[in-house]
């Protein structure tokens, strides 16, 4: 036989780029939620604690710039950067959860501003319209992963 064998420890190139792809998509995670959790908690930390969680104005201007600079830009990168590491069937199920999650958001704000222009139901609410698209495309994207 004069063949090359591989010893069962060792990997092919193969799984060494998937490995490394792996372990960016994992930093890239990591450093977007570390980013997340200091805005979040840095929020909690100066705005105003008697204050209702709808209620406007509740923390400094300057603050509220900070974060919303920095969180527009951990988004920018962060998303430029999960891009550039997954293959094409990462994109496709990304594609797949982003549409849903962008159909129900086409689906039930319309649906309940009228209701609201009707008086049926109460003004809609942009905290419970965020979580229904986050829950949908959380639940796509692991439909999609775990099928």
């Amino acid at each position: 036989m004069t063949g090359t064998t591989m010893k069962p420890a060792e990997i092919g190139p193969g799984e060494a780029a998937a490995r490394a792809r792996q372990r960016r998509t994992l930093i890239n995670f990591g450093t977007l939620a570390a980013i997340g959790a200091v805005v979040g908690w840095a929020a909690a930390f100066v705005e105003n604690k008697d204050a209702p969680l709808s209620a406007g104005g509740t923390m400094p201007g300057w603050f509220a710039i900070l974060a919303a600079v920095v969180t527009v830009g951990a988004v920018v990168i962060g998303s430029w950067r999960c891009d550039r590491t997954m293959d094409e069937l990462e994109r496709l199920d990304n594609y797949f959860a982003g549409t849903l999650g962008a159909n129900v958001f086409l689906g039930v704000y319309p649906v309940w501003l009228i209701l609201w222009k009707g008086g049926l139901m109460p003004e809609p609410d942009a905290m419970i319209l965020y979580g229904a698209v986050f829950v949908t495309f959380a639940a796509a994207y692991l439909w999609r992963k775990l099928r």
